[in-house]
């Protein structure tokens, strides 16, 4: 099949002067975009410390913590604000997905292929860091990706674990409000920054991938509840990785799609009903395509499912683990955490804790969410010391909001010299651990020692 070559096909899709275009942009980067994080500090205090760095950036229409990177003094990844997980770089387009799945706070989320976690943790943001969101992947590299994003965008409600994503609708059969399945795909709308794709480009590998892509839909779809929603993407435009899978569920599955709406300005195109030879229903208008050149991010294909009835149970489902969660009124190291830092023990009524070599936090919901795969649940939030709890760097940005003792403003002098090596006297009164921050956002932690502020910021690989 001739029309399936890369450049052939765009050029049946979008058009030869546009494929010309887009083929001389491969390996270029045409834009960066950002998130910002409210779990950990308010909007505009991160945009003040952005801009105290001389970056400039534009708001995105579609969603309001997102902005365009007009101007970037240095690269905005070695910045602190990233490091400090007070911003996620992510392309426009792969914004969308979780934002048309819409998880509201409460509800039960799979993320079902999640590393290294982009779409996850805004996934969690919108949840406002409540309820329970599960994410599996089955590459142990990018699981500690994603373990490492989770924790440093201060996510307390999900639970992560390594597990083939066909897998996922037996052992998961029907627990969930909402899925998204943004399964692995050939990529062919993000030449910018993989024009690799062109090399390895093969008839085989489509088809391939499309095979793997209806199966993971098909988990996701049985891991849903009966009225609930699916929201299924790829960063490809090959209508067999789009329309040809969704088509093929359609006529198997009860299941419907539903309609999606995004701002004009991103240039939405509806879903293809006819390719060459090949025909889909008009029901696939309701599906999205976001062409590259004709957008703001990468090319994308986004289509809605709701699920009309109860899919045919598994014969077996493997038995639940066993878990030892506690309350928080059982650890007077909490009591005397919330006297040295000044917030209050009722910010832990709804969550839970679990004692191993680090004290792990996780909500309610999620702790209570009997799960046949083991979850690594929650943040680390604490070391033991001794008889004490000293609060890792993921532990004191996540509580910092309500931190009101024992906290540091630094100036940028005074961080600049902490991130230096040097260390600063001590403020009156301050004593052990404290709560670092600039323009009030967290960026770890300190330790007093003779009279003496020691920093234990991250620093690795940072400009400052």
């Amino acid at each position: 099949m001739d029309y399936l070559q890369p450049e052939t096909l765009l050029s049946l899709l979008m058009g030869e002067e546009a494929t010309k275009t887009y083929l001389a942009q491969a390996g270029r980067r045409i834009l960066t975009a950002i998130r910002l994080n409210p779990l950990k500090a308010r909007p505009e205090d991160i945009l003040h410390f952005l801009q105290e760095d001389s970056f400039k950036l534009t708001p995105l229409s579609f969603y309001p913590l997102a902005y365009k990177v007009d101007y970037e003094p240095f690269p905005i990844s070695k910045s602190f604000v990233h490091f400090s997980g007070l911003i996620y770089l992510q392309d426009p387009s792969s914004m969308l997905p979780p934002l048309v799945l819409d998880p509201k706070p409460g509800e039960k989320v799979l993320d079902l292929t999640a590393a290294p976690g982009s779409k996850t943790t805004l996934l969690a943001t919108l949840m406002q860091n409540q309820g329970m969101l599960v994410a599996l992947d089955n590459s142990g590299k990018r699981l500690r990706a994603l373990s490492y994003n989770l924790e440093r965008w201060g996510v307390i409600n999900a639970g992560w674990a390594r597990i083939l994503g066909e897998q996922a609708g037996t052992v998961f059969f029907e627990c969930f409000d909402k899925v998204l399945v943004d399964p692995p795909c050939t990529a062919l709308g993000t030449l910018h920054k993989s024009p690799e794709i062109l090399r390895w480009w093969k008839e085989g590998k489509v088809m391939k991938l499309a095979r793997i892509q209806e199966r993971l839909l098909i988990s996701g779809l049985k891991a849903l509840k009966p009225g609930g929603s699916l929201v299924y993407s790829t960063c490809t435009l090959t209508p067999h990785e789009n329309e040809g899978v969704i088509n093929a569920i359609l006529e198997r599955y009860p299941v419907e799609l539903e309609e999606i709406s995004l701002p004009s300005d991103l240039n939405p195109s509806p879903g293809l009903t006819e390719f060459l030879n090949f025909k889909f229903p008009s029901a696939l208008r309701k599906t999205v395509r976001l062409y590259p050149l004709e957008t703001l991010g990468e090319g994308f294909y986004i289509a809605k499912l709701r699920k009309k009835g109860s899919f045919q149970a598994p014969t077996s489902k493997p038995a639940a683990k066993e878990e030892h969660w506690q309350s928080y009124d059982v650890f007077n190291q909490l009591v005397t955490l919330s006297e040295h830092f000044g917030f209050s023990l009722e910010l832990f009524a709804d969550k839970m804790f679990y004692l191993n070599k680090h004290i792990r936090l996780t909500t309610k919901s999620m702790a209570a969410f009997s799960s046949p795969v083991p979850l690594q649940k929650g943040i680390s939030f604490a070391r033991p010391m001794g008889k004490n709890w000293r609060l890792t760097t993921n532990g004191i940005t996540w509580l910092a909001p309500h931190i009101t003792q024992n906290r540091v403003e630094l100036d940028s002098l005074s961080l600049n010299a902490l991130i230096s090596g040097h260390n600063l006297p001590a403020p009156e009164g301050h004593t052990g651990q404290q709560l670092l921050t600039h323009l009030i956002c967290p960026l770890g932690y300190g330790w007093i020692k003779n009279d003496r502020l020691i920093s234990q910021l991250p620093t690795k690989d940072l400009i400052i």
